[in-house]
């Protein structure tokens, strides 16, 4: 629709603009094609019915027409669009709506553009972005897809998949994270990322759990490789039950762990949603129980057993005499007395194997 000029045009413009605000978004991007099959056939193709568009070959295919006819009826009831600056007032609330909400699920967005009568159904957003190219607007959003999930976004951001990436790297590494942590790694490429916008690209992911929402402390239940929990396994193979304080201090002597910790209510939580694991009060058990060959290599195999031969508990001396009277490498035996998360070094020069001396009060 061409813009009028005078007093008479002005007040039909107002008028147009007056019945178009009381229409839902499918009946005002429909309206701006006109009538009839033709702008039916747009309405689908740009997505103004609802249902997110779809190709020409898609179109066509549904309506028995060739993949070149479609592109012609498309051309000839848009092109009207591109003459004028039509009026939308009902996209320009929708538009608006959108920036205030994102980032989120555009699932979730498109339920409260029906909930608040914007649209009469459930509107795919890609109906919206394609009006907005017509009309000419850039919009400040886009939308990603992650693990199936569609992710509205603001459009200057750094790529979701991105931020994917270096969650699941930080869960390799420490187990849990923290939302911090990614946008620090994240701004270092991408200034502009914020911890919005993470939450609402992890939380698409299956796997996403909160450890404790408020210090944004998270991991992904979905991840192949966890160190903690694969450190967990070894102390609970040898200590079964143990309490979170030991527990924490044994996962903490990983070199790798480089002094990231989780604070002890978080790791607790993480014991709770671990598959195989039951907490009760501040006492971890494994369910069922971890088999020592399985998690331990030969040599914890070794001084796991050289410790309990010795009652558990052995001055350095003596513990490296007996290890290396084992066979036991003296660099190897040097490495597992630092990091090792079975061995608990006491104080007198003394250590232990983990838990020995608390078991009784955890059973």
């Amino acid at each position: 629709m061409a813009r009028d000029a005078g007093p008479d045009g002005i007040l039909r413009a107002g008028w147009v603009h007056l019945r178009r605000s009381r229409l839902t978004l499918e009946r005002e991007l429909r309206d701006l094609l006109g009538t009839g099959r033709n702008a039916r056939i747009a309405a689908r193709y740009y997505g103004f019915d609802g249902r997110g568009g779809g190709s020409l070959q898609t179109v066509g295919n549904e309506i028995g027409l060739t993949r070149e006819r479609v592109r012609q009826i498309v051309i000839g009831a848009s092109e009207p669009l591109n003459t004028g600056r039509p009026v939308s007032p009902t996209l320009d609330r929708t538009i608006a709506f959108v920036i205030d909400h994102m980032p989120a699920a555009a699932g979730e967005i498109e339920a409260e553009l029906r909930s608040q009568r914007l649209t009469s159904g459930l509107f795919r957003l890609e109906g919206v972005l394609q009006a907005a190219e017509l009309l000419g607007r850039r919009l400040p959003f886009s939308i990603t897809e992650v693990k199936g999930v569609r992710l509205v976004h603001a459009r200057d951001i750094p790529s979701v998949d991105a931020i994917v990436r270096v969650a699941r790297r930080l869960i390799s590494l420490w187990g849990m994270a923290t939302i911090s942590n990614v946008v620090a790694k994240m701004r270092k490429v991408e200034p502009a990322c914020d911890g919005n916008l993470v939450v609402s690209a992890l939380a698409c992911l299956r796997g996403f759990r909160w450890l404790d929402q408020s210090a944004d402390w998270f991991w992904l239940s979905d991840s192949p490789n966890n160190r903690v929990l694969n450190r967990m396994r070894k102390i609970l193979s040898v200590a079964n039950p143990i309490n979170i304080s030991e527990l924490r201090a044994g996962v903490g002597r990983d070199y790798r762990m480089k002094g990231f910790l989780p604070p002890k209510g978080v790791l607790l939580e993480f014991c709770r949603q671990a598959s195989g694991l039951r907490v009760n009060d501040e006492a971890v058990k494994a369910e069922p129980a971890v088999n020592s060959d399985d998690a331990l290599s030969q040599v914890e195999k070794d001084i796991a057993r050289i410790l309990s031969e010795h009652g558990g508990t052995m001055a350095a001396s003596e513990f490296r005499s007996a290890c290396l009277g084992r066979g036991v490498i003296r660099t190897t035996f040097y490495h597992c007395m630092e990091y090792s998360p079975i061995i608990s070094k006491r104080a007198g020069g003394l250590y232990s194997l983990i838990g020995s001396h608390r078991l009784g009060e955890c059973s």
